[in-house]
């Protein structure tokens, strides 16, 4: 019995939130269509919140990787909540009374808390398949609208290569070694296999690539950001991505570890093409949600440097901070509306700041954290994964990483000169208690954290 209760404890979070989404479906369909879809979100908020709490209460194992897992976990979580409240307010905003936003937002963290904290390729895998199935669904949720349509359209071509090449890679390991358990990969003799087996781990990189979105495997990102809905553009900026980058950094902490000098020039050669790609796609956007694709291209980047040379501190660090900055962004997209209109273009940001100088101090905040400006968040961020990178002798790869962050600052501190340098020619309206309360906290963090880090 404490054998079964210990097996299950590492896994007990996803569970609590698989029961309390199942409910928030059986809640929905037997409500009162007008109650439906508040009490299918009140039950995935409060599986959200459970599994938050269980994240902080339950002993973390004394496992490789593991307290990296809690924390990522907690990420999850908490990000899903913000994602939650944004899905909440638009459905409201666009009138569409369906239930089903909630539940198959449960479902998809569920599935990445299972990616991130799998302990075997199968169950990472299903995870994965957990994660990213209901995105299908929430992507093509404007089932009138041609953008989401075929939004949805090409996340399913993606996710189904990304999902063919992962496996493919699978069974190269599996026929090489006899396992798909971490643990008994990790103890195997790779040295009679090394070739086969790392031709193996460059497709299952090559299929985790494609998910996350990391270049030269990015090009899918900005359309599909473009199309889906708001909420959902959020979610994947701030946990699809996320689990995903969550479930490599498993694989080169625990099955792969000793095999981490093969993978660093892979590693370092995507942060790269991800920092300039990020960057480079930025400068010519003019739509907010392709921008903040760009964006999480660019941070994607950031989070492969630390892991190319096992800064799993540095990317911790770095998946926090990104993903704050990315909410804040988020929310910054979802708050420039004009009367009924939602816009998604960046010149509606022209004079905003000065028609309304509260409001544009704290987007200027987050604009220059997702820049990367010192001494602002973003940037200790990068600072931190940059000098793991340096301390490792890779001042080469440092540069480069330095080099290909230009861009992005450019971006936002052109977009920071928009908002003051003319009259504003709309005026937005009063953004929305969940956009508020997740613009300030970005802010904050922003402005805040390098003096809470002794910069």
């Amino acid at each position: 019995m404490n054998q079964a209760l210990s097996q299950i404890m590492p896994v007990l979070p996803e569970t609590v939130l698989l029961c309390f989404t199942v409910l928030s479906i059986i809640a929905g369909v037997c409500a009162a269509p007008s109650k439906a879809k508040k009490t299918a979100d009140g039950a995935v908020f409060a599986g959200l919140a459970a599994a938050f709490c269980l994240l902080f209460l339950i002993k973390t194992p004394d496992a490789p990787f593991a307290a990296a897992v809690v924390t990522l976990k907690r990420i999850l979580t908490g990000s899903a909540v913000a994602v939650l409240a944004f899905g909440a307010d638009w459905l409201k905003y666009k009138k569409y009374e369906r239930f089903e936003f909630a539940p198959l937002v449960g479902f998809s963290t569920a599935g990445m808390m299972l990616a991130v904290g799998a302990d075997n390729f199968l169950m990472q895998f299903l995870g994965m398949e957990l994660a990213f199935f209901p995105l299908l669904f929430l992507t093509a949720y404007k089932r009138q609208g041609e953008r989401s349509t075929a939004a949805g359209a090409k996340l399913a071509v993606v996710t189904l290569l990304g999902s063919g090449v992962y496996l493919f890679g699978v069974s190269v390991v599996y026929a090489c070694l006899g396992t798909v358990d971490f643990a008994a990969v990790a103890a195997a003799d790779k040295s009679r296999v090394l070739p086969v087996l790392l031709w193996g781990g460059a497709f299952i990189a090559a299929g985790l690539f494609t998910k996350a979105g990391v270049a030269p495997f990015h090009l899918w990102l900005p359309d599909v950001f473009e199309g889906a809905p708001s909420p959902v553009t959020a979610m994947f900026a701030l946990t699809a991505r996320l689990s995903v980058l969550g479930a490599l950094a498993a694989l080169l902490s625990v099955p792969f570890a000793d095999l981490a000098g093969y993978a660093r020039p892979v590693l370092e050669t995507a942060a790269v093409l991800s920092v300039f790609a990020g960057g480079a796609g930025a400068v010519v956007q003019t739509n907010v949600k392709r921008l903040i694709a760009c964006t999480a291209v660019a941070m994607n980047g950031t989070a492969l440097a630390a892991l190319s040379v096992s800064a799993m501190g540095a990317f911790l660090f770095s998946a926090a901070v990104d993903t704050v900055l990315l909410a804040g962004l988020c929310a910054v997209m979802l708050s420039l509306r004009v009367g009924d209109e939602l816009i998604e273009e960046t010149r509606i940001l022209a004079g905003q700041g000065r028609a309304k100088p509260v409001r544009g101090a704290l987007f200027s905040l987050i604009f220059l954290g997702a820049a990367g400006a010192p001494p602002f968040a973003g940037f200790l961020a990068r600072f931190d994964a940059y000098r793991a990178v340096s301390a490792a002798g890779s001042m080469l790869f440092c540069l480069l990483l330095i080099f290909g962050a230009m861009p992005l600052m450019y971006v936002y501190l052109r977009l920071i000169r928009q908002m003051y340098a003319a009259a504003a020619k709309d005026e937005l309206s009063p953004a929305p208690a969940p956009m508020k309360a997740v613009i300030v906290l970005s802010a904050a963090v922003s402005s805040l954290m390098f003096a809470a880090t002794g910069f």
